[in-house]
Formats: C-alpha cells, structure tokens, sequence
C-alpha cells in the first residue's frame, strides 16, 4: 500500500504556518487581557450586597469608604470589628451618617 506523494507547499498546516497562527493568537489573547485589566481595575460589582444598621460604633475598629461609581450606584461603608470581622453598614442609616460626619470633621 503507497501513499500519494504530497508536497511540501501543499499541505495546509505546515509548521511554519503553525507558528505564524500561534503567535497572531498569542498576542491577540495578551492585548484582550491588557484592555480588560485596564478598564476594570479590579472587580465591577458591588462589594456590599447586604448593608445592616445594626452595629454599634465602639465595636468599630476601622471604617472603609468606597465611592459609587461604574461598579457600584452607590456608596458602600464596610466596618471592621473589634473581633476582625467585616461589616457592610447601611451608610444611610442616620447613625452612621452622624459617625461619618464626625470623622470627617477630625
């Protein structure tokens, strides 16, 4: 049993063709990602999904202050408790506003 006889130039995917093709894919996949990491700077989503008024403020440690912006309509206030744990606080909530402004005048 032979097989035809097939030349260099007529096969579709020689090496040389295969590289070419791997390297337009590579730098394609690499600009993708670079435009994605650019626009995003870090995650498009809320941080806060469920705020509560429910903490006291000498259980507050430290607070956070994330502005609203194309990943988030509003503004998230996330506590960290004596115990280390993180808290998202209604910044809403007249309490907190009372405690955000005071922080502010300091």
């Amino acid at each position: 049993m032979s097989f035809p006889a097939v030349s260099r130039a007529s096969r579709p995917w020689s090496g040389s063709r295969l590289l070419l093709l791997g390297l337009l894919l590579l730098s394609a996949v690499v600009a993708i990602a670079g435009v994605e990491q650019e626009e995003g700077d870090g995650d498009l989503r809320c941080v806060c999904l469920k705020t509560t008024s429910r903490v006291h403020p000498k259980r507050i440690t430290s607070l956070e202050v994330i502005k609203s912006g194309p990943h988030c309509s509003t503004a998230q206030l996330i506590a960290t408790l004596r115990n280390g744990k993180k808290m998202c606080l209604d910044p809403q909530a007249s309490l907190y506003k009372t405690v955000i402004r005071k922080l502010l005048e300091n």
